[in-house]
């Protein structure tokens, strides 16, 4: 169950409610006090914790080894490709923007904001798809065969 979650559309889907949640938490935290630069750092905030909270649970709390070997798996591939930074983009962004949209506060800076996630999560996941595309031709068995021919 725990992978799952990690899997369209559900890794989506928790990511928007996280999304959707940040204008509300940060709202309540700023009280009247709310400069624009201060919604860019608390922002940065939720991403840093986005980053390292799961890295606590994932010592903290008892998974299996196959939980454990296949987030090790993804970890490293994301690493490499920085995928899973494009993805968590894409989903705060959009569940921020529809948070936005719902509560009619769409303006200036935190609509650009969710903008920017969006279309830069959606971009990157864009250029990851195609090279996912690439990197699964050249892992398959046949892969070699067809290059030796050209």
């Amino acid at each position: 169950m725990v992978l799952a979650l990690e899997t369209p559309p559900w890794d989506s889907g928790y990511r928007m409610l996280i999304g959707y949640g940040v204008m509300p938490a940060y709202l309540q935290l700023a009280g009247a006090n709310r400069a624009p630069w201060k919604l860019f750092v608390f922002f940065l905030a939720v991403l840093v914790a986005l980053r390292i909270v799961p890295g606590v649970l994932r010592r903290v709390l008892p998974f299996s080894r196959e939980v454990k070997t296949v987030w090790a798996e993804r970890r490293a591939l994301a690493r490499r490709y920085d995928s899973y930074q494009w993805r968590k983009l894409f989903g705060l962004g959009l569940g921020w923007i529809l948070y936005l949209l719902v509560a009619g506060k769409a303006q200036d800076v935190p609509l650009f904001l969710g903008v920017a996630c969006t279309a830069s999560g959606a971009l990157g996941q864009l250029f990851w798809f195609k090279r996912s595309k690439t990197l699964t031709a050249h892992a398959s068995p046949a892969a070699p065969a067809a290059s030796a021919s050209v």
